[in-house]
């Protein structure tokens, strides 16, 4: 009998365990184009980021910022993190680390030449890779490479004054 009851508190904690652990939302590439057209009207600025990749850590601050700073103005920031999902837990702790509050997901396991074409025929694949979204849910910028606050600040500006 106090085997069983072992048992059963260890299979009760894995169970807390497991619901404690906060999951990311897996992805794909329709699945970005519809999280796109859910905002229509704002301006997004789509990121596409991987633990893994120092010049994505770097400019991330700038994007939680940026958040932050114009969530209430007409702006969205969403963050799709490459990682393999193995590496969840290492993207949700690097995301808490940052206190990052924007949506946040992680890429779908499957064919990655298909969703680099749905995010952008144009995107090589390489990462930091960020997409600025005008109201109309156009590509506005297209930003290859780590850029601090101040340039995706600049770039939003520009994006929010855009005309319909």
């Amino acid at each position: 009998m106090a085997t069983r009851s072992v048992w059963v508190f260890v299979l009760l904690v894995v169970a807390l365990l497991a619901q404690a652990a906060p999951r990311l939302p897996q992805i794909d590439g329709n699945g970005i184009q519809k999280e796109l057209a859910k905002r229509k009207g704002k301006v997004v600025v789509l990121n596409l980021w991987a633990t893994w990749c120092p010049p994505c850590r770097q400019e991330f601050p700038g994007l939680v910022k940026l958040y932050d700073k114009y969530r209430n103005r007409g702006v969205d920031v969403i963050v799709v993190s490459v990682d393999g999902v193995k590496d969840e837990a290492k993207v949700v702790e690097f995301l808490r680390q940052q206190k990052a509050k924007m949506p946040a997901f992680i890429k779908k396991p499957g064919d990655s030449e298909k969703f680099i074409n749905a995010v952008d025929r144009d995107w090589p694949g390489a990462i930091p890779y960020t997409v600025v979204y005008d109201r109309n849910g156009k590509p506005f910028a297209k930003l290859l490479g780590d850029h601090t606050f101040a340039q995706f600040e600049a770039t939003v500006k520009k994006a929010l004054a855009k005309r319909k």
